[in-house]
């Protein structure tokens, strides 16, 4: 173990600031090296990026030292300590996430829906935090996200957003000359390509990218060519497979639209991704058991929600069966031709009920007539006046004869 000299390159071996200890290298990139390290004091895994010697990269370490300081959310790597100071390495010493990146995970094939909408929801979610501070990632790419297990059954993993060493904040000084192509050109938007300046809308385009070559397995600009890929773009739309289903079909091409004003925001992407729930599939065109039996138990329970016999219940299940299903499968047990048992004993209890209250209102209006006639007819008979024989005695006969 030796020391690290001011102004010297750090390797695997070195001892930073008498605390951190590079034990492997896991990265590297432009900007700098990251290293798998341990901080000696704390006796705890860090990752320490430390960057590269020159005034840009020292002014960039600078401001991702600054920006990685502001943000707080679980989708993004939690910054622990920086050393900026001029003689010395500039360095950040960052959580270590303990998994592949996404990169490295697509090498062994095409990521599940459901996993991809959990992906899709951790990052949509990071940005939301990013783009309300004014920052723009500007390098959303598969190698930038981090991948640790999820402890949720069912999960594969969920999803960081790492790297943010060319992030730009609105409205700030640029640190790169204006119309200078920033970022992976295989991710870059169309107005990126033209030189425009970075907004929002363009980490939303290079997402919805990561997140179609995560469900087919292959880059939707695969040019070797960095200005191929990068004019590629300016005159096509990248090829969402219809296999996906129209829910992840109408996302992604929202959010890969060449106009930036047609995209959604971080906000937006989330709470469409909350949506995207399918149960797990490697073969993003297959439907599993899984998917199937929750569409049946959600029609089961609409079922026995509703309080209604009529035939329009039975279509509203199969209805809502298919648009769970997502391809016209209706799933067992559902339909108008299939109400479940518990549905139709159900429905007969309905009818007992219905047939009892009106039982009972019949009831009700005869004892209410019959009263009202035994009320009538038991009235006092009216007190006559005296009169003179015979006109008082016919008057009595007379009402005799009416009240009998």
């Amino acid at each position: 173990m030796s020391g690290l000299e001011p102004g010297g390159s750090p390797s695997t071996g070195e001892l930073l600031d008498g605390r951190y200890l590079l034990e492997d290298e896991v990265g590297s990139g432009g900007m700098g090296v990251v290293y798998r390290a341990r901080d000696e004091a704390l006796g705890r895994i860090v990752a320490v990026k430390v960057f590269r010697e020159s005034a840009a990269d020292a002014a960039r370490s600078t401001s991702e030292t600054r920006l990685l300081a502001s943000l707080n959310h679980s989708s993004l790597v939690t910054l622990f300590d920086a050393q900026t100071a001029s003689g010395h390495p500039n360095y950040l010493v960052m959580e270590y996430v303990e998994g592949p990146t996404l990169r490295e995970r697509l090498a062994g094939g095409p990521i599940g829906r459901s996993d991809t909408a959990t992906m899709a929801r951790d990052l949509a979610e990071a940005l939301h935090v990013v783009h309300h501070a004014g920052i723009v990632h500007r390098d959303i790419k598969p190698s930038n996200v981090l991948l640790r297990p999820s402890h949720v059954p069912g999960e594969e993993f969920r999803a960081k957003l790492a790297d943010f060493g060319i992030a730009y904040l609105v409205d700030s000084t640029r640190l790169t000359t204006p119309g200078t192509l920033v970022g992976t050109a295989a991710y870059l938007s169309p107005e990126q390509v033209r030189g425009i300046d970075p907004a929002p809308a363009s980490d939303i385009y290079a997402l919805g990218l990561v997140l179609l070559e995560a469900l087919t397995g292959e880059r939707a600009f695969p040019q070797t060519s960095t200005h191929e890929a990068a004019l590629a773009r300016l005159t096509r739309d990248p090829r969402i497979p219809g296999e996906l289903g129209y829910p992840w079909k109408s996302l992604l091409t929202a959010m890969t639209a060449r106009d930036p004003q047609q995209r959604p925001s971080a906000l937006d992407v989330v709470v469409a991704a909350g949506g995207l729930t399918v149960g797990d599939s490697r073969d993003p065109g297959a439907l599993t058991a899984a998917s199937t039996a929750g569409a049946a138990v959600a029609s089961t329970e609409i079922l026995e929600a509703a309080d209604a016999s009529s035939a329009p219940t039975a279509v509203l299940v199969q209805d809502v069966a298919t648009a769970v299903l997502g391809d016209g499968t209706v799933a067992a047990g559902a339909g108008a031709g299939a109400v479940p048992a518990r549905g139709r004993e159900r429905r007969r209890r309905w009818h007992l009920v219905v047939a009892v209250i009106a039982l009972v209102v019949v009831v009700l209006i005869v004892g209410i007539l019959v009263w009202t006639l035994s009320a009538s007819s038991a009235a006092p008979a009216p007190t006559l006046p005296q009169l003179d024989d015979p006109l008082g005695t016919h008057l009595q006969q007379l009402l005799d004869a009416v009240t009998r």
